[in-house]
């Protein structure tokens, strides 16, 4: 395993590949423009309800699409050529995203949740094939510090785009940050046409039937028991991230902020999501087995920070508590991706990255939906409790179920592979020789 990524190490990565470096900043402004549409129709919907589960309902509707839709993403990603999707993916996202101008318009918040949903089933073509093709454009020494930089981005654009969004949706409105939205994709889709290296390697498009392919992941989950671990690893943040969806409900009845407030918090999860991967990847410490121990515990500690949260007496202690639980969750999502990149071959990358961002989804899809219908009944802090509570009891359980392997050696399974090692020529289990040095590459 490799050194814990820094900023210092991710700069000379971005000057010297121009190809990273096109696939970074695409994700860089498509993310910045998410986050203040995001902002904008999470307070619309809200006011224009007057319920504070329909914020939770915005949330479910930007997530559970891309469950859905992840197999068939999983499956384009490992037979087409994953540029031209990734572009063709951005082109259509500009149609969605002028929706919710009109939605705005003519006051609709069925329309605006409508479109939050369509564009959550074409990002579930974008974000797990953009990851499948990260190994691609970069070589495996500099795998580690490519994924915790993207990891970092996700929450550097939380941190900015719900800021400023916040800030810029009070002084010159809604329509202004969903313009905005809009232009990023376009943007985006430019940056990636640019990329010139090939996203899979030549031969690792699959040409089975979708049923077979579907199957060669459950087989590679059923013999392999450190990916069938690490897919089942985003969930237990999953379960407590519907208390994601009620932030704005807390920045509007627990501190009356409106979309400032909502910003604010917004923001500080942003924070976490942006430290967390690289504490992440210094806590694990070059060592496969602590990478484990530290995913089990950033979902405890997840739910810990938000059972927290319903007792913070003014906005910027709750910011806190926010900030603090996607320290956890940040780390938890950029290691367990990382380990699935590197013990997955390319030719099943794809599929196996969907169907792992498929899981997420879900778990914080039908926690949205419950934190939603549960919030108008039993109330804010009662929900948040229970949904910080699943986190920990998964997380619990997750670190005993998996004690086999943290207690084990796993570090040859976590090295990352050369291109000619059997990874890449399709072994359903990958063991690449031990790296000469003790030192090994770490995940992001």
């Amino acid at each position: 395993m490799a050194a814990p990524a820094s900023v210092r190490t991710v700069l000379p990565l971005l000057r010297h590949n121009p190809d990273y470096r096109r696939l970074f900043l695409a994700t860089v402004i498509s993310l910045l423009g998410d986050w203040f549409a995001f902002v904008a129709i999470s307070g619309f919907v809200t006011e224009s309800t007057g319920r504070s589960g329909s914020s939770a309902a915005v949330f479910a509707a930007s997530v559970l699409p891309t469950f859905l839709f992840s197999p068939l993403a999983g499956l384009l990603a490992d037979r087409v050529d994953r540029k031209r999707l990734l572009v063709a993916v951005d082109l259509l996202r500009l149609l969605p995203a002028l929706g919710l101008l009109a939605a705005l318009r003519l006051h609709s918040p069925a329309l605006a949740i409508s479109c939050v949903a369509l564009l959550a089933a074409l990002s579930s073509f974008f974000d797990p094939v953009a990851e499948a093709s990260v190994p691609n454009v970069v070589t495996p020494e500099e795998l580690p510090i490519a994924q915790a930089a993207l990891g970092a981005v996700w929450g550097t654009m939380l941190f900015v785009g719900a800021a400023v969004g916040g800030l810029a949706t009070a002084a010159f409105g809604r329509e202004a940050s969903l313009l905005l939205n809009a232009a990023t994709f376009l943007l985006s889709a430019l940056l990636v046409a640019g990329i010139r290296r090939p996203l899979q390697h030549s031969g690792a498009r699959s040409s089975n039937g979708a049923w077979a392919q579907l199957g060669e992941v459950v087989t590679l989950a059923r013999d392999n028991r450190l990916t069938r671990s690490l897919l089942v690893t985003k969930a237990g943040v999953g379960l407590g991230n519907g208390i994601v969806g009620l932030l704005p409900a807390f920045a509007a009845e627990r501190f009356a902020s409106g979309d400032a407030g909502v910003g604010m918090l917004l923001a500080a999860r942003g924070l976490g999501v942006l430290f967390g991967p690289f504490l992440g990847q210094r806590w694990a410490g070059g060592d496969g087995r602590r990478l484990l121990l530290v995913c089990g515990g950033s979902m405890m500690s997840y739910g810990l920070a938000y059972a927290l949260l319903p007792f913070a007496p003014t906005l910027p202690l709750a910011a806190v508590c926010v900030l603090l639980a996607h320290l956890g969750g940040g780390a938890q999502w950029v290691l367990s991706t990382y380990g699935l990149q590197v013990s997955t071959p390319d030719r099943l990358r794809g599929r196996v990255l969907a169907f792992d961002f498929g899981l997420a989804t879900l778990a914080i899809g039908v926690s949205s939906l419950a934190a939603g219908a549960a919030a108008e009944r039993v109330g804010l802090a009662t929900t948040s409790w229970a949904l910080a509570g699943a986190s920990l009891v998964y997380g619990a359980g997750w670190l005993w179920w998996t004690r086999g392997l943290w207690s084990g050696r796993v570090d040859d399974v976590l090295a990352a592979p050369t291109p000619l090692s059997p990874v890449e020529e399709g072994s359903p289990i990958p063991h690449p020789p031990p790296a000469p040095s003790p030192r090994r590459h770490a995940s992001g």
